[in-house]
């Protein structure tokens, strides 16, 4: 038993370092992939902008417009700040930092978060012009199941607006 346990620990220590830098360049390449809250509006963002702005679309799956897993999604009100944000997802300040880059949304911005069981998959910044959410969100987020959104359009001297409200 004693030699078991000293030949197990050998291994371990050994690989510690490999381990560990293969768990950094993991996370650098995921927070790199999964985070589009640095530089500007986000690609689902984005993607939702051109689907509301398509005449003949009445209604938006937003799980057509993503490529990673998620089973719920928050949207935050515009205006948020990244400190906000950051204890919403229970994320340090340092680790959270790296992930979001930008202060504060501008009041016509919010940020997107969208999460799989218990863990963030995705966080970016949205442009409301790209469409606005016109429900209270759930406690819980909005589920991937009724994350299907009728698209209401109404125009005014500032342009047109598309609400997002659950099919």
């Amino acid at each position: 038993m004693r030699y078991a346990a000293a030949t197990f620990a050998t291994p371990t220590f050994r690989m510690r370092p490999r381990l560990s830098l293969f768990a950094s360049v993991v996370a650098i390449v995921l927070v790199a992939a999964c985070s589009e809250a640095t530089n500007g509006v986000g690609m689902i963002s984005q993607r939702l902008g051109q689907a509301v702005r398509n005449a003949g679309n009445q209604e938006v799956a937003l799980a057509s417009l993503t490529s990673f897993g998620w089973d719920r999604f928050y949207a935050f009100k515009p205006g948020v700040t990244r400190e906000e944000v950051c204890r919403f997802i229970h994320a340090g300040r340092n680790a959270c930092g790296r992930v979001i880059r930008i202060e504060r949304a501008g009041q016509d911005q919010t940020f997107l978060v969208f999460a799989l069981e218990d863990r963030v998959t995705h966080v970016e910044l949205h442009a409301l012009s790209n469409g606005e959410f016109d429900f209270p969100f759930p406690e819980t987020g909005q589920s991937r199941d009724h994350a299907v959104f009728k698209v209401r359009r109404t125009a005014s001297s500032a342009g047109e607006t598309f609400l997002l409200e659950p099919r």
